[in-house]
């Protein structure tokens, strides 16, 4: 058959037999899973087996592409990786940018299969029909921005995913990075490539891709441009991107640390900080960043990052007084292929039950200070393994289990909170870290609850019209479990998710300033364009529940249910914040939430999504109405 939008090939890599073939992709399974997120959860299913240790040469590392990737679709660059995680032992998908999606497509390929482990260290180099593993030993030990930039050099222009020395020590959630710049694998996708002595995979691609129909791609292409061009707000997200979302300036002040507030706003940004903007191929909003330090100790350190909201989130560490401090203390997480988020919630828990006598000094096996010296050591410490680094890189069950403090961390099913909702109140991103498959991770994109606090009810319905939510389900959505609520943001959270998965089942962005200008007739008017199928936007929205639903099963399969979808015992206390005591609210501010509404919102997420309330997972009639019986 012609094959449009997708290359109808999956490169299978072998790196204990040092084997690498090809297979084709079964049109009828795109029809059910789109491509990216979807396909990667249908060829996961189908190798990896439940209860596969994460480090051993059965685990997979399965990374995927969408059909709009490698196209001029705006936002179409997402690549998205399959794997069963250390971190937390939960089958996952976790997606980045950049260039390395558009390179594996134009090479010709849709997803990589890659098993066992490698003799020695190894990466893997793809460059159109040109397929190799070669020896990595002159990178082994480096960090990722080392790692990248000798292949850049070596191959030129090119996409890569390379880790870093957390990886190669198998810290249990250290990260990738895509183009030096993406994150990409929060949870320990990195530490199984260390595993399989995997440091890298290079690609390079010039074959283009084929549209089914050009004629209504272009008149599809020139709207959405238009609009995003005309977009009254696109130069304040080219000026200072990220900041626009988050109000950090607000959350350090609110803390009474208005020196570092000024820190991080928008002039000091722009005077101190800001290299430049960079974009993903085909993005028009150019969200990410390059930073400068342009003065001090550290002067001259640039740092690629895709936000300045994440190096700036450290900045709520106590030691951390100095812009500069935290890029630098940023760029090391991320050179070693640490987590910063996770770094973040670390250090602030230490410091916090070290002040209360909690965790001790001798316990620790350092001294220890909240400062920048002392958190550039421990970084280190947990990239090499040494000393505490050793506990620390177990994760947060072990760091639980050693120190006796599994009731104060901020964390579920062994990921840490990202979003704590007793500052930001109950969202759709806040709530979803409890019933992620992944644990306290967020992928509910296109939310209207993301990054504020209440709003009008005819955003809302703006919103839900956008995300293609049916009528019905519309109904429910605005029959909370108290009417002081207004809206049900369980119910609500199905739809984000399903909403994402369609996303990034395309390859398109879910970001904020790309996703306000998808809706679910453009997507599938591009995706219709492009591989020259006849799916209606019902048929896409299903496609994207059942792979939502077959990554639950997948999880299932390990032991996960109802019993790990928790709400942190934490989160039901008063954070003290400056001089306010904040409670855990309901995302309009009108209900507290206790451990009682809780378990009903619960309820109320299981019920949207037609899963048993009594153990959290898909029923035996959604299974079937799915056509996933086969995975059970």
């Amino acid at each position: 058959m012609e094959w449009n939008g997708y290359t109808g090939n999956i490169l299978n890599v072998d790196l204990t037999g040092e084997k690498i073939s090809i297979m084709k992709q079964n049109p009828d399974d795109l029809k059910q899973f789109i491509g990216g997120f979807g396909m990667n959860c249908k060829l996961g299913a189908e190798r990896i087996k439940p209860e596969t240790d994460p480090f051993s040469p059965e685990n997979f590392v399965i990374v995927g592409v969408g059909p709009l990737v490698g196209t001029i679709t705006p936002g179409a660059s997402r690549t998205a990786g399959i794997s069963k995680f250390p971190a937390t032992g939960a089958i996952a998908n976790s997606c980045g940018s950049m260039s390395f999606g558009f390179h594996l497509k134009q090479a010709g390929y849709d997803h990589i299969i890659i098993s066992g482990k490698a003799e020695k260290p190894t990466y893997l180099q793809i460059i159109d029909d040109h397929v190799e593993l070669n020896d990595a030993k002159d990178m082994w030990g480096s960090d990722i921005v080392e790692t990248t930039d000798f292949l850049w050099k070596k191959y030129g222009s090119s996409g890569v995913i390379a880790i870093g020395q957390a990886g190669e020590n198998m810290v249990r959630g250290a990260l990738t990075l895509i183009d030096k710049t993406s994150t990409f694998g929060r949870g320990g996708i990195a530490a199984v490539m260390g595993y399989k002595n995997l440091k890298a995979i290079v690609t390079q691609g010039t074959k283009g891709v084929s549209i089914a129909h050009p004629k209504e791609f272009n008149e599809a292409y020139k709207k959405l441009f238009e609009r995003i061009r005309n977009y009254p707000q696109r130069q304040s997200w080219h000026e200072v991107g990220m900041l626009r979302s988050l109000p950090m300036g607000l959350m350090l002040t609110a803390q009474g640390q208005k020196k570092k507030a000024r820190q991080v706003s928008d002039r000091f940004y722009l005077k101190k900080i800001k290299k430049r903007r960079i974009a993903c191929p085909s993005c028009p909003m150019a969200d990410k960043d390059i930073l400068e330090i342009k003065e001090g100790e550290h002067c001259g350190l640039i740092q690629y990052t895709s936000s300045a909201i994440n190096p700036f989130l450290m900045f709520t560490l106590k030691g951390l007084n100095t812009y500069d401090e935290v890029i630098k203390i940023f760029d090391l997480a991320n050179r070693y292929g640490l987590d910063s988020l996770t770094l973040t919630a670390l250090f602030e828990l230490i410091t916090r039950l070290h002040e209360q006598g909690v965790i001790t000094e001798e316990m620790l096996g350092l001294k220890w200070k909240s400062d920048y010296e002392t958190l550039a050591e421990v970084t280190e410490m947990i990239a090499y393994r040494k000393g505490l680094g050793e506990v620390l890189a177990g994760g947060w069950k072990e760091i639980g289990k050693k120190f006796n403090i599994e009731d104060k961390m901020l964390q579920v099913k062994g990921l840490d909170v990202i979003f704590d909702p007793r500052f930001m109140r109950l969202g759709t991103m806040e709530f979803e870290q409890v019933v992620n498959v992944k644990g306290a991770h967020v992928a509910s994109g296109g939310s209207p609850t993301y990054a504020t606090s209440g709003g009008s009810i005819e955003r809302f319905k703006t919103h839900f019209k956008r995300m293609g939510i049916p009528d019905p389900a519309i109904k429910r959505i605005f029959k909370p479990l108290k009417e002081e609520m207004m809206v049900n943001v369980p119910r609500l959270t199905r739809y984000s998710e399903d909403w994402y998965a369609l996303l990034t089942s395309m390859g398109l962005c879910a970001r904020a300033q790309m996703n306000r200008f998808f809706s679910m007739e453009n997507v599938t008017n591009f995706y219709n364009a492009v591989t020259g199928f006849d799916r209606s936007q019902e048929d896409l929205r299903i496609a994207a529940e059942r792979s939502w639903n077959l990554l639950k099963l997948l999880n299932a399969r390990e032991g996960f249910s109802r019993k790990d979808d928790k709400f942190p015992k934490e989160w039901f206390n008063n954070l003290k914040y400056g001089n306010n005591e904040l409670q855990l609210h309901d995302f309009f501010g009108t209900t507290v939430i206790t451990p009682t509404i809780a378990n009903q919102l619960l309820n109320d997420y299981y019920d949207e999504r037609g899963w048993n309330l009594e153990d959290g997972l898909p029923s035996q009639k959604k299974v079937k109405e799915l056509e996933l019986t086969p995975y059970m």
